[in-house]
């Protein structure tokens, strides 16, 4: 994983909290609104990439216990419409447990809500904790113009869709996310810390 100086500019322009821990951010920047009952795709345009509002889908691991996962669960809705987020429990739901834990496995996410981004099918980026969902196509623009996931936890990495083992964790990542299925951590683990990586699968 390599980090990304100038995606840390995100950071500010998103205004990020730790899940349930600490104050939710609060950022004035948004994207041009748009009416989520509209069957018209709407877009938003950052710095000359047409990020298709209709496109984007959230994924996301919470607790019902905790506020900050309430709050992304009502606010992502609002803002891209009902069908654009799929929610997994944690709480008294074992099958979702065991994919968050090798979430934290692969990613060292431990907090909630861990919150996938995909655009168009493919994914762009994993969130620990709360952010401001009105930046998704800031963060979907970087990504994409990186050719990557971004991920953000504490610090902010890239993953490259053009590193193999980068690409091994891109896609364990989208398995959990996206297929919600399990993946086999200690041999991802092994791959990545061996000199050889295996042909990964396409994540759309």
């Amino acid at each position: 994983m390599k980090k990304v100086g100038v995606v840390l500019l995100l950071l500010v322009l998103i205004g990020f909290s730790a899940g349930c821990i600490g104050n939710s951010g609060n950022s004035t920047t948004s994207p041009a609104s748009s009416s989520n009952a509209s069957h018209t795709p709407s877009y938003v345009d950052v710095n000359g990439t047409r990020i298709y509002l209709n496109e984007i889908h959230f994924y996301m691991y919470g607790m019902k216990t905790c506020p900050h996962c309430r709050h992304m669960h009502e606010w992502i809705p609002q803002e891209y419409g009902e069908k654009a987020l799929t929610y997994y429990e944690l709480v008294d739901n074992k099958t979702n447990m065991i994919l968050f834990n090798q979430l934290a496995q692969l990613t060292g996410i431990t907090g909630v809500p861990a919150i996938a981004i995909t655009y168009n099918g493919t994914l762009y980026a994993v969130i620990e904790g709360e952010f401001n969902v009105t930046a998704t196509p800031e963060i979907l623009a970087a990504a994409i113009k990186n050719d990557g996931v971004l991920l953000f936890t504490g610090k902010t990495y890239l993953l490259s869709y053009r590193d193999p083992k980068a690409r091994l964790v891109i896609d364990a990542l989208y398995t959990i996310f996206v297929k919600h299925e399990s993946v086999d951590v200690q041999r991802i683990l092994q791959e990545l810390n061996s000199n050889t990586t295996a042909k990964s699968n396409s994540t759309g």
